[in-house]
């Protein structure tokens, strides 16, 4: 081996040899054990915000809490409107019971599946949840013609069986009913994919998607013909942002 030859191997040595070193600090950086998150979900019934509390337990796997509200309707729903030469009118949602709302608080793990590369990239992660789940239904009211008088309105709370939709003038306000909640306790579990995105260790950014599925000992009944359901499978989609520390 000439003299030259050498000189060469040991040019082409050295950078590798750094970049190697400089790679290795990359991937080796002390690992955030705290994490903290909120959420955007966009549900197949509706949507909701989150909170998340994370602890790593290693480097790619890691035990949380998930906080959820969401605002929970019916596929079938539609928004009607009385028309008429009054602007007083509200829409509603004929054949709609309540307003349903659900609280769930879910304790879980959060596994990498895909690391992210060292320059950058994204990072895959799956996630399964259960917990608590507690739903809240409160009932509609609505302006109806009084059928005494056939031509003024009075609050009523809304009947499938009594109201047809050429009775009813538009929606009540919302705060009435508040004093008629009814829950709903039950279990929710969750899972889905988890792709994050931050390019910095100290943030995070990612989205979400799987199937949530709710649980009720009670059961709810959002729309009027519906049968009462103990159970809902709901599609999300969700954006999360956060930060992760250590505390």
């Amino acid at each position: 081996m000439t003299k030259k030859t050498i000189y060469l191997l040991v040019l082409l040595i050295i950078p590798i040899s750094l970049l190697a070193q400089k790679a290795d600090k990359i991937i080796k950086k002390p690992l955030l054990k705290r994490e903290k998150s909120f959420g955007i979900n966009f549900n197949s019934d509706g949507w909701g915000v989150g909170y998340r509390l994370g602890k790593a337990i290693t480097y790619k796997n890691k035990k949380t809490w998930d906080i959820n509200f969401s605002f929970i309707g019916d596929s079938k729903q539609e928004r009607q409107l009385w028309i008429s030469a009054s602007s007083s009118a509200k829409s509603f949602f004929y054949g709609k019971l309540e307003y349903f709302y659900g609280l769930q608080i879910m304790r879980g793990r959060q596994k990498i599946i895909a690391e992210k590369p060292y320059w950058g990239g994204v990072e895959i992660r799956w996630f399964y949840y259960g917990g608590l789940n507690v739903g809240i239904g409160k009932p509609i009211y609505l302006y109806v013609f009084d059928q005494a008088t056939n031509n003024s309105v009075v609050l009523e709370k809304y009947d499938p069986t009594k109201h047809e939709i050429e009775d009813i003038f538009g929606r009540g306000p919302y705060t009435k009913g508040i004093s008629e909640l009814s829950i709903h306790p039950g279990l929710s579990f969750k899972l889905g994919l988890n792709v994050e995105f931050e390019a910095f260790q100290e943030k995070t950014k990612a989205f979400e998607a799987g199937i949530i599925i709710d649980t009720y000992a009670i059961p709810i009944q959002i729309m009027g013909l519906n049968e009462p359901e103990y159970f809902k499978l709901r599609l999300f989609l969700a954006f999360r942002f956060g930060s992760r520390y250590n505390k």
